[in-house]
């Protein structure tokens, strides 16, 4: 007989109780998150592909997809894979979604109309608030908020965190004006990154051209470059499946309103590696707009869409995106003729990557976020302490109340709703897998223990118990049914 704290368990309950937590240990393992890590697949150029390797390191990225460009030559390397249900090697022609890249873009779009159309880059959108210009959009200077206001789009941003959504869902160009008009202004004038304020130049520019910015984009920037590969859709084969890197796999982010800003953008290593190619040469349609026109900070200035930044190697022109599952860098170094175009299918940054091979050295980026780690030790304590807190109550006493059944399936709802959300969006790629085993194993335990005292339980201490009891487990009803509704 084990008994400790009140709680008894004869050598049958002991055996259920054991018999529960190696099942739920077998189950959890089945379903354990595991971190993406670089396989040893490679393609393309052996050489290219090792330094990737030694640039990026082998945790936190599934693939990546690289261009190196040099004195006019191209280089390609892939290393992984694309995931999904049937992963195949990643290469040059693999499409990943490209994000904010996709923002200049849409700046090199403002300076190939101001060029060969006569649109006065200074002159205010028609329709928009306060007079903004084209050229404060373009620059990150209207004093537009980073996204669109309002409790849904703050809601579908939260949700996305734990699902792994599309966060731009149902976002669409009427819309995204709305936004902006009915936004306030705030810092105009500085430089203050905005996915609002470039959705916004991208559609204005469109409807000057009286076609949709899809349309626009393809006939100004991607034909005359011969990217063929770059598409504002989901392409229906063969590409990456994007993960975040506790190992889940992300939903494609898809938006009309928010295109011209990188959502639902695809594209290529070799299809970038043309754009950057003809940026160095300088005949790129809108190239102009790499050329740094406003302070951002000590080290960097921004023009059109494009960045540049000093290091201590030189300058790097560039711009970088990020998606769900995927990560992009597009950058090079006009002084040194190089330039590169990184890839990666998984959410872990690959600037780093991008700036090692261009010779600029950078360092690492931290490998989890302190506080989501913290957060994730959290849910994982709490529960254990959930779960077993009310399984040791077995007599009464004016701090440890008796224990009932609304308290034994409360405890256990919480836990699980608990475990379920560390599991969804834990810093699994620190914290072992071993971890969530264990603590699914010992909640399992103890739920094995409500059930074998769940004769002897009240169903409810007093009477007062019903009200919180129900509305506690409607809370998690709730929960679970939103995360669910937003996957």
């Amino acid at each position: 007989m084990f008994q400790r704290s009140g709680l008894v368990l004869t050598p049958g309950r002991l055996t259920s109780v054991l018999v529960a937590a190696v099942l739920a240990a077998v189950a959890a393992f089945a379903v354990a998150p595991g971190p993406p890590r670089l396989g040893s697949v490679t393609t393309g150029d052996r050489a290219l592909a090792q330094a990737v390797r030694q640039a990026a390191g082998s945790d936190g990225y599934r693939a990546l997809s690289v261009a190196l460009i040099e004195n006019g030559a191209v280089r390609t390397a892939g290393v992984g894979d694309t995931g999904g249900p049937v992963p195949r090697p990643v290469d040059a022609s693999t499409s990943f979604e490209i994000g904010s890249v996709t923002k200049a873009l849409t700046g090199m779009l403002l300076a190939d109309m101001a060029a060969r159309d006569g649109l006065d880059p200074r002159s205010p959108v028609p329709g928009l608030q306060g007079s903004i210009t084209y050229e404060e959009l373009a620059g990150h200077r209207s004093g537009l908020p980073r996204l669109a206001g309002g409790l849904g789009t703050l809601v579908r941003a939260a949700a996305a965190n734990y699902t792994h959504g599309n966060p731009y869902s149902g976002q669409g160009v009427s819309g995204v004006r709305a936004a902006a008009n009915s936004a306030t202004l705030s810092g105009r004038g500085t430089v203050a990154y905005s996915n609002l304020g470039m959705a916004v130049l991208g559609h204005a520019l469109a409807e000057r051209a009286r076609q949709p910015y899809s349309d626009l984009l393809r006939r100004r920037v991607l034909d005359p470059l011969g990217m063929r590969a770059t598409t504002t859709s989901v392409p229906p084969a063969g590409r990456a499946h994007g993960y975040v890197r506790a190992g889940h796999e992300a939903d494609p982010w898809t938006s009309d309103g928010y295109a011209p800003a990188g959502v639902g953008i695809w594209s290529t290593s070799a299809d970038l590696a043309r754009l950057v190619d003809a940026m160095l040469k300088g005949d790129a349609p809108g190239a102009e707009a790499a050329t740094p026109r406003f302070t951002d900070d000590e080290t960097s200035r921004i023009g059109y869409g494009w960045f540049t930044t000093k290091t201590a190697e030189g300058e790097v022109t560039w711009h970088n995106g990020g998606t769900g599952g995927f990560r992009s860098y597009v950058g090079f170094d006009r002084a040194g003729r190089r330039g590169v175009v990184v890839l990666g299918n998984t959410d872990k940054d690959v600037d780093h990557v991008g700036l090692r091979l261009l010779g600029h050295e950078e360092p690492t980026p931290a490998s989890t976020d302190p506080l989501l780690l913290t957060i994730t030790a959290g849910l994982l304590a709490a529960a254990v302490l959930i779960t077993w807190e009310p399984a040791t109550r077995r007599r009464p006493s004016r701090s440890r109340p008796q224990a009932d059944r609304l308290g034994a399936v409360n405890a256990t709802a919480n836990a699980a709703l608990l475990l379920w959300v560390a599991w969804m969006a834990g810093a699994w790629g620190t914290v072992p897998f071993a971890a969530f085993i264990l603590v699914a194993a010992v909640t399992a335990a103890g739920t094995a223990v409500h059930l074998a005292r769940w004769r002897e339980l009240p169903t409810a201490r007093h009477r007062s118990r019903w009200l919180p009891a129900l509305l506690s487990l409607a809370i998690d009803a709730a929960i679970v049914a939103l995360l669910v509704l937003v996957v």
